[in-house]
């Protein structure tokens, strides 16, 4: 796939009384997708907010208008505002580990959104986590959009990659971020309706996360 994201090597002319947009290169990319660190946000060329997250008004600016989607720093947002269509919250992206992530409320969970899962192998950064037989046909009518992630404590340690539901025991297959820790023990997914203009599936992965216990 055509790399279509580009960084301008000057800062991009903000709109007015907004400060000056100071772009930095995103933690990774994804098959040409950017995606996001720690303490970093997107930012549109000549837009008033900045994005936590792969929202839908993200996602329509990079099929429309990639080179105008930036990443910087959430230090240097200046005054722009939070977009309202993003999934989670900031602290979701900069939380310190003593912070648990929160997620808003909303008709896209379901009483059963959250599915269990156990730690079947781990090897080169990549960690498999595979869900028992009786959510295989969940799982596979479940998409993984851009820059699904694996949050532990708030922190963003990895990304979901895709879902394997053709397997007896399904599996969810996570890249660590080289900076993480690998954390043993119980997981769990939680799935949401998917983004409008990827609606191909009833449901998609909202994120990984370590299951509660006790």
């Amino acid at each position: 796939m055509i790399l279509k994201y580009l960084k301008s090597g000057q800062p991009a002319r903000a709109a007015g009384g907004l400060g000056e947009l100071k772009a930095v290169d995103p933690a990774a990319r994804r098959e040409g997708l950017p995606l996001l660190g720690d303490d970093q946000v997107y930012v549109m060329k000549y837009g008033t907010e900045y994005h936590t997250s792969w929202c839908e008004i993200v996602a329509d600016k990079w099929d429309h208008a990639p080179r105008t989607l930036l990443v910087t720093l959430f230090a240097d947002v200046g005054a722009r505002t939070l977009c309202q269509e993003c999934d989670r919250p900031l602290r979701a992206v900069t939380a310190t580990p003593a912070q648990e992530p929160q997620f808003p409320p909303g008709p896209t969970r379901e009483p059963d959104a959250v599915i269990p899962l156990s730690v079947v192998g781990v090897a080169h950064g990549i960690l498999f986590l595979a869900a028992g037989p009786e959510y295989q046909e969940r799982l596979k009518e479940t998409a993984v959009e851009p820059a699904t992630p694996l949050l532990v404590g708030g922190r963003r340690d990895g990304m979901v990659v895709r879902v394997e539901a053709g397997r007896d025991e399904p599996l969810l297959v996570v890249q660590l971020d080289p900076r993480a820790t690998y954390r043993s023990g119980p997981y769990q997914v939680r799935l949401r309706r998917p983004l409008l203009r990827s609606a191909t599936k009833a449901y998609a992965v909202e994120c990984v996360e370590p299951a509660p216990q006790g």
